[in-house]
């Protein structure tokens, strides 16, 4: 399954390792450097700001759309069918 995460872009469900609001990584030192370590996998699909991180197995996109709707975005498509 696929996860719409911003303008055109999706990614499978599977590769996603987290999903981190904006704001609670811009206060982490970790984050700080994971994001130097990274720069060259970093997509950016935000043409203004930018709400939340999706970082997968093979890059790290920065997202428009907030880490909740994400969340429940990929919590619908992980339930079983038949189930609501």
């Amino acid at each position: 399954m696929y996860v719409h995460i911003g303008e055109d872009a999706m990614v499978r469900m599977n590769d996603i390792v987290a999903i981190m609001d904006v704001q609670a990584a811009d206060d982490s030192l970790i984050m700080e450097q994971f994001m130097k370590d990274n720069e060259n996998g970093i997509v950016d699909l935000c043409q203004s700001a930018c709400k939340s991180i999706v970082i997968t197995d093979f890059k790290v996109y920065l997202s428009p759309l907030s880490s909740a709707t994400l969340k429940k975005r990929a919590g619908k498509m992980s339930r079983p069918f038949g189930r609501k």
